[in-house]
């Protein structure tokens, strides 16, 4: 359940590189990046494990600080699937790279992805009664 509203989500996100990803009864810790108005996870690949949910699934996300590691407050979100082509493509792949830690080659990084990874989009949703 959310504690926040989308405006507060995106700018919790917007300051951390980590979240834990809930989808049913699993919780997945993993790095990511805000763009295109949702937090933004490549996995697959020779990336991180697979995040294995579905295009327009519901999940709950957890965000720590960058700067304490406290815990910030938990968000629900809609993902979406972002496919090479897709207008949004470009600018979340390029939030995904300049995040990632240790990439190798990170201008082939996009093509990589598009080949052997999944890239998920989360946008924040309202809390219900809100």
């Amino acid at each position: 359940m959310s504690e926040v509203g989308p405006e507060v989500a995106g700018e919790l996100a917007r300051r951390t590189s980590t979240c834990w990803v809930g989808v049913g009864d699993r919780t997945r810790a993993v790095w990511c990046a805000w763009a295109a108005g949702g937090l933004c996870v490549v996995s697959g690949g020779d990336e991180q494990a697979p995040l294995e949910v579905d295009d327009g699934a519901e999940v709950e996300v957890l965000l720590r600080s960058r700067d304490t590691g406290g815990r910030l407050p938990a968000w629900s979100g809609t993902v979406s699937v972002v496919r090479p082509g897709d207008e949004a493509w470009p600018e979340v792949t390029d939030a995904l790279v300049a995040q990632r830690l240790n990439l190798p080659d990170p201008q082939a990084a996009p093509a990589r992805w598009a080949a052997t990874s999944t890239v998920h989009r989360i946008v924040p949703v309202a809390p219900e009664g809100r």
